[in-house]
């Protein structure tokens, strides 16, 4: 049973040394945050041989002294973090916090480097330089501060896809914006990956020696779930998310003297009335801010019609209008010709799939439905 565990679990390194480089020099799929995740995939690799590697020497070089092999443990957060933030464009925001955690990654890496140069150069290695209860001490604390990080990575992304859904269902009509459940399931398995190692941290601080006999079987089940998730959030295209604050200057210059003066009333009824008119609908990749510019009216006003006397969301109210355009294309019966699709594009629809999620939003049947009635 040990030799059927051992041989799945490193079948699973193998995999994942395989997916990384994918992700790193694919070219149907060239981006920075899908070699952003590679790099995350071979760290995790790397962190998974350092607990699970058979032998303790290669030739005379201790591999099982602490920092003889990379420690990439503290890499685990910001590469998470850092894919998840790129996908989303909120990268930018967090540059200094990444960089930081990017300078103390690359510093905890740089003592195996030295390690090994002492070695090859005067057969020495840090042990026979440090006190190996101070190099005992500094590899727990950055274990701790690993851990530590990783939980923070994991709020901050948390945090930052709900600001997203939020504003994409505010300032955005493209629906299928809103369908990133590949990249939530990409930071949630990273929960119960935090809960374990937490518990491996603990019965550490607590006295245990060693490695439990259980990391061997974690590190196999983690590792191919991730795996998994991993390659579904690398065939999903980056997202879009203008920075907040410069929204929020957008949205307070583009307040006129005219808004102010108008009452609510008159104001939603000229957003209402300019969108029918206008059919500013039709463009497929028409944002609140798009609209505003050209109605001339602050995104933040047409945001509080919409929301608070229309009842909806920019993306549902936008939306609406494309599927009653599409139900006059599909009930007028010289159109039979038309395809779904063309129609959907037709009606301001980016793609298939976003038509048909808007249809069965508000409708509750498909496309197809209506034409066959």
């Amino acid at each position: 049973m040990e030799i059927i565990i051992t041989t799945l679990i490193w079948a699973a390194v193998f995999q994942g040394f395989l997916l990384g480089f994918i992700f790193i020099f694919s070219k149907k799929h060239k981006s920075f945050s899908n070699k952003l995740l590679g790099l995350f995939l071979i760290a995790f690799i790397f962190g998974a041989i350092s607990d699970l590697i058979p032998f303790d020497f290669i030739g005379k070089y201790n591999i099982a002294q602490l920092f003889s092999s990379p420690e990439v443990k503290m890499l685990f957060p910001v590469l998470f973090l850092h894919y998840v933030l790129e996908k989303i464009g909120r990268s930018e925001h967090f540059k200094i916090f990444l960089n930081t955690m990017y300078i103390i990654a690359c510093g905890i890496l740089s003592i195996t480097v030295i390690n090994i140069a002492i070695f090859v150069i005067g057969k020495i290695t840090i042990y026979d330089i440090f006190e190996s209860g101070s190099i005992e001490s500094f590899y727990m604390f950055q274990q701790y501060l690993a851990y530590l990080l990783t939980i923070v990575a994991v709020v901050i992304s948390i945090v930052e896809l709900v600001k997203f859904q939020n504003m994409a269902r505010n300032e955005y009509s493209d629906i299928t914006m809103l369908s990133i459940n590949w990249l939530w399931q990409f930071v949630l398995i990273f929960i119960p990956v935090v809960s374990l190692w937490g518990a491996e941290l603990i019965r550490i601080l607590t006295g245990g020696l060693g490695q439990s006999d259980i990391v061997y079987i974690i590190w196999g089940i983690v590792s191919i779930i991730i795996y998994i998730v991993s390659y579904k959030a690398f065939t999903q295209q980056d997202l879009f998310y203008p920075k907040a604050e410069t929204i929020e200057k957008q949205a307070r210059k583009a307040i006129s003297d005219e808004d102010k003066s108008k009452s609510s009333n008159t104001i939603c009824e000229s957003v209402k009335n300019a969108m029918e008119t206008g059919q500013y609908y039709l463009n497929q990749d028409l944002s609140i801010h798009d609209f505003a510019k050209e109605i001339n009216i602050s995104a933040r006003t047409i945001s509080t019609c919409i929301n608070k006397s229309f009842g909806f969301n920019f993306n549902e109210w936008v939306n609406n209008y494309r599927v009653e355009k599409a139900l006059d294309i599909l009930n007028d019966k010289t159109n039979d010709h038309l395809s779904i699709e063309g129609i959907g594009l037709d009606s301001g629809f980016k793609s298939r799939s976003a038509m048909y999620i808007a249809f069965k939003k508000k409708t509750g049947k498909t496309p197809g439905n209506f034409r066959n009635n």
